[in-house]
């Protein structure tokens, strides 16, 4: 009997024994199981790599945002949950059509974004409900900003919500839990080096797909940063300077072909491309007449008026047309030899200019002296001399969508047109007029050409690589272009003579804008007509005019003139026959690169990112005061989020970041992970909400 009892007593202890273990020490594990709990792999998507300018300073950021993100895969009934969600929150017809396109390219086991900026009230109002929608979560993700909207939209672009087209020309399993892609410019051409390599999440999870474990983490590998050669001081005179007109603006340093500036005027703000534009606003920019998506300085084709003549004066003196102190007559127009209909070919002033050589023709833009040398070159001279300063070719090969202007040729208007070539054609071609179209762009990179007596680069826009990860800096090292070499090098001073002239000459067609400028500027005025009628007095025939067709003025120039370290395209459209526009412009920008100048060539090795590791701080002999409020240790629990937190405590999400700098807002966080709050709040230690 004894025997028995101890055995039953044995027994029993063994079954208390169990029952506690079953419910203390192993309920975690089988709480689990209890809720038909599964392994998922969340994607984590790289963070997009920054865009500063030459020195260092963001042009193109990340910003932590909210998603409202949907597994297709734990959604009973995707219709009804839209309907429901839209009810809930609003969405608009855009947003839900994006995520249907986005739905079908997507595998159903991965979260597909339907919001990718969520409001503050967006968040509350979905946390009360998220008990009615499985599969659908509030996510923690970067979203694109551009701190100085449209500072640099023509050069940086922007990025967009990504697109099913997009997604299926890229590797899907690294775009899974991607938003954005580049549209446009520096932001599309780079997208690979942006983009980054993105990372993944191993979650346990309920059935409703609420995350209950973090069993693995794969962290993603950031984009790759880009420094420019932009200087944003720079960039921001050039574009004040051209508030109110239309046109273009490149500034580059003929030394090594990086732009310094570059503007199309008028611009528009990036960040209303990032989520998606509205189509109202969307409509507005393609239907103003000013047309700011039109990229001027990379795309517009433009008649380069006189700004052509010293390209045209090198060749002359290069086939023998011409000699730099040979004395051409040039009266009040020109006719071609030989011509039975005695067309008069007229000069920009009805009087003419008498005995001229090339510098009194460059200075003041003689265009009787420059109608017969055209004709003496010919078609053929004049194609083979525009095109080695890089006329009808793309100017910047590393960028697509820059336009290449246009060199005409008699094959190219028998083709296009179904014409022949007149000799009218290469009389008007002599002063730029005609079918030859250039884009300020490459006008930028011809005179860089005659600045440097030959010698020209590629026009760059990336200065450095920088890897966020490594912290290497990478130089993006200048492109040398074939040397444009002449019989006898002093054609290029005798060219320059009279582009100095220009600028430094009372009778100068730009010494007006120059007048007391302390620095020696070479420099080439130039007005295009977009019409022509037969006058007799130049000054009166654009009275009659509308604004559209009045002429464009533009300006090229480089300064100094014994070292040039700047050159500078100007386009002024529809200014009519007042000359000035496009040189006052250049003026400014010039007065700002001389006061400036130490700054702007700040050698790459001075450079400073806010990426990169700051020096340790000197020690102070008083304690760093710690944030207001007391500290709180919170553990992080099954969905919660910064933005829960930050509400629940009384914070903000960057102080979050802030205090945690292992956090990331652009990750989700880890259950387990332990967080430091600073809170005024009366609230208990140790959890989360």
């Amino acid at each position: 009997m004894v025997v028995l009892a101890a055995l039953v007593f044995v027994m029993l202890g063994g079954a208390v024994y169990r029952l506690a273990e079953l419910q203390v020490l192993e309920h975690r594990s089988y709480a689990l199981a209890a809720h038909d709990n599964r392994v998922r792999i969340d994607p984590v998507p790289p963070p997009r790599g920054l865009i500063y300018s030459r020195n260092g300073i963001l042009l193109a950021e990340n910003v932590p945002s909210y998603a409202l993100v949907i597994v297709p895969d734990d959604v009973h009934h995707m219709a009804q949950t839209l309907q429901a969600l839209t009810r809930l929150l609003n969405i608009a017809p855009t947003d839900l059509k994006h995520f249907t396109q986005l739905l079908h390219r997507t595998p159903p086991y991965r979260a597909v974004p339907l919001l990718t900026e969520l409001t503050p009230k967006q968040i509350a109002k979905f946390a009360v409900e998220r008990y009615r929608f499985a599969g659908v979560h509030v996510q923690a993700h970067l979203v694109r900003r551009y701190p100085y909207r449209g500072l640099t939209t023509d050069s940086v672009g922007y990025v967009g919500r990504i697109n099913a087209t997009e997604l299926s020309k890229v590797n899907a399993n690294n775009y899974a839990g991607t938003d954005y892609f580049g549209k446009s410019w520096l932001e599309a051409d780079y997208e690979p080096q942006l983009h980054g390599t993105a990372g993944y999440v191993v979650h346990r999870v309920n059935a409703g797909g609420q995350p209950l474990e973090t069993l693995q983490r794969h962290l993603p590998v950031p984009g790759q940063d880009i420094v420019l050669t932009l200087d944003k001081g720079l960039q921001e005179v050039a574009q004040k300077a051209m508030r109110g007109k239309l046109g273009a603006v490149v500034v580059l340093n003929p030394r090594n072909g990086a732009i310094l500036a570059l503007v199309s005027s008028p611009s528009f703000d990036p960040n209303w491309f990032v989520n998606g534009i509205s189509e109202k606003r969307y409509l507005s920019l393609l239907n103003n007449p000013a047309k700011p998506l039109w990229n001027r300085a990379l795309q517009a084709g433009y008649a380069p008026g006189s700004t052509i003549k010293p390209y045209i004066a090198v060749g002359a003196l290069q086939d023998g047309v011409v000699t730099a102190k040979e004395k051409i007559f040039a009266g009040p127009y020109y006719v071609l030899p030989h011509d039975p209909t005695k067309h008069k070919f007229w000069d920009w002033t009805p009087y003419g200019a008498g005995m001229t050589d090339l510098k009194k023709a460059i200075e003041e833009s003689v265009d009787t002296y420059f109608y017969p040398v055209a004709v003496k070159m010919g078609i053929t001279r004049l194609d083979r001399t525009l095109a080695k300063f890089g006329f009808g070719k793309d100017p910047m090969p590393s960028l697509n969508g820059v336009a290449s202007g246009l060199l005409p040729s008699p094959a190219w208007k028998r083709r296009a047109l179904g014409q022949s070539w007149y000799p009218g054609d290469t009389v008007v071609m002599g002063i730029g007029q005609g079918y030859l179209q250039i884009t300020p762009l490459q006008l930028a990179k011809a005179v860089s050409i005659i600045a440097m007596h030959g010698q020209g680069f590629v026009p760059r826009l990336v200065r450095a690589w920088y890897d966020p990860t490594t912290h290497a800096l990478r130089p993006n090292p200048p492109r040398p272009l074939p040397t444009i070499r002449l019989r006898d090098p002093k054609y290029w001073s005798d060219v320059i003579a009279g582009m100095h002239a220009v600028t430094a000459s009372p009778n100068g067609t730009a010494y007006p804008s120059f007048i007391g400028f302390p620095h020696t500027v070479a420099g080439k005025t130039g007005t295009a007509q977009l019409f022509s009628t037969p006058h007799t007095n130049p000054f009166a025939r654009q009275a009659p005019v509308p604004y559209n067709l009045r002429d464009n003025n533009l300006f090229e120039a480089f300064t100094p003139i014994d070292h040039p370290q700047l050159a500078v395209v100007v386009v002024v459209e529809h200014t009519g026959v007042r000359i000035g526009a496009a040189s006052r412009v250049a003026r400014k920008i010039m007065t700002y690169w001389y006061a400036h100048r130490a700054q702007i060539d700040r050698p790459l090795h001075q450079l400073k990112l806010h990426t990169q590791a700051k020096p340790p701080a000197k020690q102070s002999a008083k304690p760093t005061p710690h944030p207001p409020g007391h500290q709180v240790m919170v553990t992080i629990r099954a969905g919660d989020t910064l933005w829960q937190l930050a509400h629940h405590y009384g914070v903000t999400v960057k102080q979050l970041v802030k205090w945690n700098h292992f956090v990331n807002a652009g990750q989700p966080l880890s259950i387990g992970q332990q967080i430091v709050v600073w809170t005024q709040l009366p609230v208990s230690k140790g959890k989360a909400p």
